[in-house]
């Protein structure tokens, strides 16, 4: 495709900010923390081509019509221009932080573009923030409890300054180009707060299986660790008024507590034990008196509850009932009144607020659901700033408290952010990536990975004949669907740049794939579709409606899916001939259900275990697999055995759990993770795949 600006547009003499680099197009020079370096001209062109489009892909037919317009030029040459370019900007293609490859596309620049023009003197108290961003690390493993499930930054204190403007897109993008990065440690730095004078932020530092609280200044002159490497899990530290005293969530193998943390004493008290199992995610009002968290409860969702500080015990504030999902991640306002939260199962969280006190006034705020990583407040009326993937990628979107209304404001890639009182902005900056992996059951072969990427790769089936594969990924942008022979490269058989296409399931007769589509729209609606193995054009199945979420053939001739109710589903089913002659299933509500040789097993909303059943006759017990909610993914059934992730001996595994026999007859050291269905099996059950999630890169990025 050529491109439709004119030859020249592109072009500029002018010196711009690229996230942590000085460009100047004229010379040729890139400056930045390794100090200068020359470009020759064509790299130079080839990156001020990339910058004409910021955060868009250029194809790179489009990059050789423009920057090569007279020569005929391969795409090898184009490959190893942009290879010997990110070597002098320092960038990592693995990681990217500049250049990002789309593969059979093009190339996007992920960092921040930005004019340089002459600079104000800096007020005493914010002093400048260094401009170079960190060398690309490896990165260390981390615990589960730390991190939630599959950029640029946004928005500053403008609502602060001039209370009475409205919040407009406009606002934000301008606050965007500061974003730069806070933090350069080889772990990972999580959930990040300012002080109430804006001038520190709290995190935890995780490096391998354990972390510690780090307080440091805004402005790089003083850092503090708060614990060291012992054992113990520190996170979610949250600044009392003042500055002196923090609380943060801290845990061993035997016990956990939030305790109050003084940073010039360093004497702790516990606030709060682990009778409720509090989660690590927490907040205080911003008067320091209360403190709201969420609270696992046996068979039913997580719930938010309120604790005055040394003055009662703590009280309920929500109570989710099962099937809705849990609530999660709550903040006060900051005028203290009100709590904003998701609630929802993990693919299907929404913001919720309510008003401190008061449980019946919690209600939903508009219509989006998803993937959630936090939020925080944009004033006392708002709006909320939420990190979520409602437009198909994980982002920084704000929502109208009264209205509803969402909208993106970038920050790919954030997560929880918070917002200091000169409208900073500081936020994780996350990368992830998950793999699917082939274990030959019968052969004790050591597992091997398949078709390797830098995205997000999960929801593996095989085939009825145990020969191909299908799974869902976004490793050529939006979420789509792959085919592959299981010793042969994928083919991407279903996509498209505003679809998202989910939940892959092979027909019978192998010929077909059916899936969940959606948009990356709200107001798109979701379909069940069926697509030809070998790709082809979506047939959209209108009689299973807009609330299917999981979409099977049962082999008996009949189709299978799952009716959202709340962050459940009603199991029903259809003949494959007629499917508006609906049959509702007299089965409870379930989270996760499977189909093989006759048979439909299913896990229940905040109950362990998995019960099975006949197709035909619906008769069902419980299996007595143990698994519990958080495993609700990592699990699947077979024709004889059900295969699971399992915690055996304190260590968790993939287990075999034979149905005849009721017991686990078999285990490996090599278990799936990550979000998304996880484990798929052949037929023969003598082929297992399993999606692992790689090591996350998670960095802190700041705004002012």
């Amino acid at each position: 495709m050529a491109s439709d600006l004119p030859k020249t547009s592109w072009k500029r003499e002018t010196p711009f900010r690229l996230g942590g680099l000085e460009i100047h197009p004229a010379s040729c020079e890139v400056k930045g923390r390794r100090g200068l370096e020359r470009l020759r001209p064509l790299l130079m062109d080839i990156l001020l081509r990339l910058a004409a489009d910021p955060g868009e892909v250029v194809r790179r037919e489009t990059l050789l019509e423009d920057v090569w317009p007279r020569r005929m030029v391969n795409d090898e040459v184009l490959s190893r221009a942009i290879a010997e370019l990110r070597t002098a900007l320092g960038d990592d293609a693995r990681v990217a932080r500049y250049i990002e490859t789309l593969p059979k596309m093009g190339y996007r620049l992920v960092a921040p573009v930005e004019e340089i023009v002459a600079e104000a003197a800096p007020e005493p108290d914010a002093p400048a923030l260094p401009a170079a961003a960190p060398a690309p690390r490896r990165r260390a493993p981390w615990i589960a409890a730390g991190i939630a499930i599959a950029g640029l930054v946004a928005l500053g204190g403008w609502w602060l300054a001039r209370p009475a403007a409205p919040a407009t897109l406009a606002n934000l993008e301008q606050l965007l180009k500061t974003a730069r990065p806070f933090t350069s440690d080889p772990g990972i730095e999580l959930s990040p707060r300012f002080s109430h004078d804006g001038k520190r932020v709290a995190f935890a530092l995780a490096e391998g299986g354990e972390s510690r609280i780090v307080v440091q200044a805004v402005d790089g002159s003083s850092r503090t660790f708060v614990g060291g490497l012992s054992g113990l899990t520190r996170l979610g530290p949250v600044f009392f008024p003042g500055g002196r005293r923090i609380a943060y969530w801290k845990s061993d193998e035997q016990d956990c507590a939030i305790v109050e943390h003084d940073l010039e004493t360093t004497l702790e008290r516990k606030l709060l034990d682990c009778t409720l199992s509090p989660r690590s995610r927490f907040d205080l009002s911003p008067d320091g008196r209360w403190m709201v968290f969420a609270a696992t409860r046996p068979h039913f969702p997580s719930a938010l509850w309120l604790l005055e500080l040394d003055h009662g015990t703590p009280v309920a504030l929500t109570t989710p009932e099962p099937g809705v999902g849990d609530d999660l991640f709550p903040r006060f306002s900051p005028d203290g009144k009100r709590i904003a939260f998701f609630r929802g199962g993990e693919s299907h969280r929404a913001p919720w607020v309510v008003t401190r006190g008061d449980p019946a006034s919690a209600r939903a705020i508009g219509k989006v659901e998803g993937l959630a990583y936090g939020l925080a407040w944009l004033g006392p009326e708002g709006p909320l700033l939420a990190a979520a993937d409602w437009l198909g990628f994980r982002a920084l979107n704000t929502v109208d408290i009264a209205s509803g209304e969402t909208r993106l404001a970038g920050a790919r890639g954030a997560r929880f952010p918070d917002v200091g009182p000169h409208g900073e902005l500081v936020y994780e900056s996350a990368t992830y990536s998950a793999n699917l992996w082939r274990l030959d059951n019968m052969r004790g072969a050591a597992p091997r990975q398949l078709w390797r990427s830098t995205r997000y790769s999960s929801q593996p089936e095989i085939s009825p004949d145990g020969k191909r594969a299908v799974f869902a990924s976004n490793r050529d942008g939006a979420d789509a669907i792959y085919v592959s022979a299981l010793d042969g490269e994928p083919r991407r058989i279903a996509f498209g740049e505003q679809l998202r296409y989910l939940r892959p399931h092979w027909s019978a007769d192998g010929r077909s794939i059916y899936a969940v589509r959606t948009g990356n729209l709200p107001a798109m609606a979701q379909e069940a579709v069926r697509i030809p193995s070998g790709g082809g054009t979506a047939e959209v199945l209108t009689g299973v409606g807009h609330a299917a979420i999981d979409v099977r053939e049962g082999g008996d001739g009949k189709l299978y899916w799952g009716e959202l109710a709340g962050n459940a589903m009603r199991l029903v089913r259809a003949p494959l001939a007629a499917l508006d002659q609906v049959e509702r299933l007299p089965l409870p509500l379930v989270s996760q259900y499977q189909l093989s040789a006759g048979r439909i097993a299913f896990m229940q909303p905040q109950l362990p275990g998995i019960t099975i059943c006949g197709l035909e006759t619906l008769a069902c017990e419980p299996t007595g697999a143990d698994i519990s909610g958080d495993e609700m993914y990592h699990w699947t059934l077979g024709a004889r055995a059900i295969y699971l992730r399992a915690t055996i001996a304190e260590t968790s595994k993939l287990a075999r759990y034979d149905l005849a026999r009721r017991a686990i007859t078999q285990s490996w050291d090599f278990f799936p993770s990550g979000a998304g269905a996880s484990i798929a099996v052949s037929p023969d059950e003598k082929i297992l795949l399993l999606a692992r999630e790689e090591p996350p890169a998670i960095d802190l990025m700041i705004a002012r």
